[in-house]
């Protein structure tokens, strides 16, 4: 199903090698293809250090030194954990080691941080120069992929992608643009399925005692998912649910690019970020006429927020919405919430239904366009504390043409975690919560990974074609460099991170959203406005 080009890093390192007699770490890196499946292989080697520069080598040249531990390099990933840390990690670690050990000399510390606590604990990181060779971006925050990139926390790695990432390179393709910033790469998208659509994800039982999952299912306006709210707050036997809590700390309506406050489905719209994970940045991805606005101060954002006011004073939304750590699906997984909306793609039932523990409904409201929004959701970085760049670009390219490091990172260990049947991956009987299960859309190569039960068992074909069929944002590849709005971008982060879960659940009244409005722009948000306007006419104009 996929087609990689053979890299040609072998030749490249043996004449190194010639032309220098010893130098820092070492990478080789060959690959074959097993079946349809990409699967990359490499060799990583210290020969030691002196002034003579460094030496490349295929690892066949020594076999007797390939899986020297002295030599081995050392290198620690960093990845959110969209629930609560599962305690089988360490021997997750153990099993990706055995593979990394031995093809590119490679020890790897996995080091998982809960989503809603990731923002501080990488600043915390960043600031105090903690080891960390290879992490993944946020959404939003502090820790998205924009945010870190204009504060100097990322590393430039086009070089490092050429040399030791070229299998990722040729999978990407035209997405590899997506996270280009002024012809620079500062991370990679993830290969997955980046054809989106929201959701409104809810619990079926409940649906169903009350006689509502029809009505769910065929639901075309708020008005009729506002019924069903309802429905559940007067419920005797189910009033004790929150009808709505966040999906992500701090965001119930308001998510990604959607504006989903209009009446119907149908009338619902998309903008595009045009790569700003702090939402502040929206454009029609369509329209033909390219003006950048600030998105909080729009009409159709004001419409989300005067819904989810709404929802708040009914009492339909979670109490704690703004201020907890908790994902939705966690809630509803600890049968605390009823409902959460939901960006997600093909396969969405099955996955939330695992996550959550239960039957989850989920309806579909939006489709969106691939924008570089799209892109720099979930990004691969090196960042600017990495020892080990080489060793930990080798491993991502590893983690992108492995399936057995995606599966591994994904679902756990086989027949331990979880059994295949029938080339789908289900929980074992009398082992419904193992040690270890995580999700599969963050670990490189998602086209990877086997489906879960309750997927399709042609789930990966089926994404792969949605994302090669959806439309494209007129925008896509443009991204801006806002370096000379760094410190406005401080200023507004942290007036976002003061507000906007409180705007987003319901929580603040009129004054308090005024009150962000007069704060973001007092901060810089309309310097930063026409920072991205700019630099947008002058990427229009050379286009």
């Amino acid at each position: 199903m996929f087609k990689r080009m053979f890299s040609c890093v072998l030749l490249v390192s043996l004449c190194l090698a010639m032309l220098s007699g010893c130098g820092k770490r070492e990478y080789s890196q060959s690959s074959d293809i097993t079946g349809d499946a990409p699967a990359a292989k490499a060799s990583v080697k210290n020969a030691g250090e002196n002034d003579g520069g460094d030496s490349h080598k295929n690892k066949n040249d020594d076999d007797s030194n390939a899986n020297d531990t002295t030599d081995m390099a050392e290198i620690v990933v960093v990845i959110p954990s969209m629930g609560a840390i599962p305690t089988g990690l360490k021997a997750v670690e153990d099993e990706v080691n055995k593979i990394t050990e031995a093809e590119i000399n490679a020890h790897v510390t996995l080091m998982m941080i809960e989503s809603g606590s990731y923002d501080r604990q990488i600043g915390l990181m960043m600031s105090s120069n903690e080891t960390a060779d290879l992490l993944m971006t946020m959404p939003s925050g502090a820790s998205s992929y924009t945010n870190m990139q204009a504060q100097g926390q990322l590393s430039e790695i086009s070089d490092l992608l050429d040399t030791y990432g070229a299998d990722i390179k040729e999978l990407l393709g035209d997405f590899v643009r997506g996270t280009t910033i002024s012809g620079k790469l500062y991370g990679v998208t993830g290969y997955r399925n980046l054809a989106c659509s929201e959701y409104i994800v809810m619990r079926t039982d409940v649906l169903e005692d009350l006689g509502l999952l029809e009505k769910a299912r065929n639901m075309t306006s708020l008005a009729e998912y506002e019924e069903i709210l309802q429905a559940v707050k007067s419920s005797e036997k189910w009033s004790y649910l929150a009808g709505l809590v966040s999906t992500n700390p701090g965001e119930c309506m308001a998510q990604e690019s959607d504006y989903i406050g209009a009446g119907t489905f149908s009338d619902m719209t998309c903008y595009d970020t045009l790569g700003d994970r702090n939402r502040m940045i929206s454009i029609d991805p369509y329209s033909s006429d390219p003006v950048v606005r600030l998105n909080y101060e729009t009409e159709e954002y004001r419409r989300m927020y005067e819904i989810m006011r709404d929802w708040y004073e009914k009492g339909y939304v979670y109490k704690d919405a703004a201020t907890t750590t908790d994902m939705g699906q966690t809630l509803v997984k600890s049968d605390a919430a009823f409902s959460f909306f939901s960006n997600s793609e093909l396969g969405i039932e099955s996955a939330k239904s695992a996550a959550c523990g239960m039957d989850m409904t989920c309806v579909k409201i939006l489709d969106q366009p691939i924008t570089t929004g799209s892109c720099t959701k979930f990004v691969w970085s090196v960042p600017s504390t990495a020892r080990e760049p080489e060793a930990a670009m080798t491993f991502l390219n590893l983690m992108y043409t492995d399936e057995r490091i995606c599966n591994l990172l994904a679902w756990g260990i086989e027949d331990v975690d979880y059994e295949v049947v029938d080339g789908v991956a289900k929980y074992i009987e009398g082992n419904e919560t193992p040690a270890y299960h995580t999700n599969d859309f963050i670990y490189g190569n998602q086209f990877l990974i086997l489906p879960w039960e309750g997927m399709d068992k042609d789930i990966r074909e089926q994404s792969l074609a949605a994302t090669r069929n959806c439309k494209l944002s007129a925008y896509l590849g443009f991204s801006c460099d806002t370096s000379s709005v760094t410190n406005e971008l401080s200023a507004i982060i942290n007036v976002i991170s003061q507000y906007r879960p409180q705007v987003e659940t319901g929580m603040a009244d009129e004054a308090v959203y005024s009150e962000f409005l007069d704060k973001l722009k007092a901060t810089g948000a309309e310097k930063i406005v026409a920072c991205y306007q700019t630099q947008l006419d002058a990427w229009m104009e050379e286009k």
